[in-house]
């Protein structure tokens, strides 16, 4: 399959930031209060300094690499996206 056609389902939300481990960060979702953890590698805090952030931000990952510890994930926060926009998303703002 290419990736220019791929169609996959991913967590796109405000978040506050909680804390940060060796492998996962956990977030409260903005909109509801739940709590969510996700794998560093994979997501992408949408904001141009990774290492000094605002209160609340958006971020993007795979959907099957956010775990939730409370709560649930609203709706709208699951979205149906081409590869194609995370990975142009990743090299927006992290550069890789």
């Amino acid at each position: 399959m290419n990736v220019s056609t791929m169609i996959g389902e991913f967590f796109k939300g405000d978040v506050r930031f909680i804390s940060a481990g060796i492998r996962n960060s956990k977030y409260v979702i903005t909109s509801n209060s739940s709590i969510i953890k996700v794998k560093n590698s994979t997501h992408i805090k949408l904001i141009q300094n990774q290492y000094d952030f605002p209160e609340t931000f958006e971020i993007i990952a795979p959907l099957d690499v956010v775990g939730v510890i409370s709560g649930s994930i609203p709706s709208t926060y699951i979205q149906n996206l081409p590869a194609l926009e995370y990975l142009r998303l990743r090299q927006i703002f992290q550069g890789v």
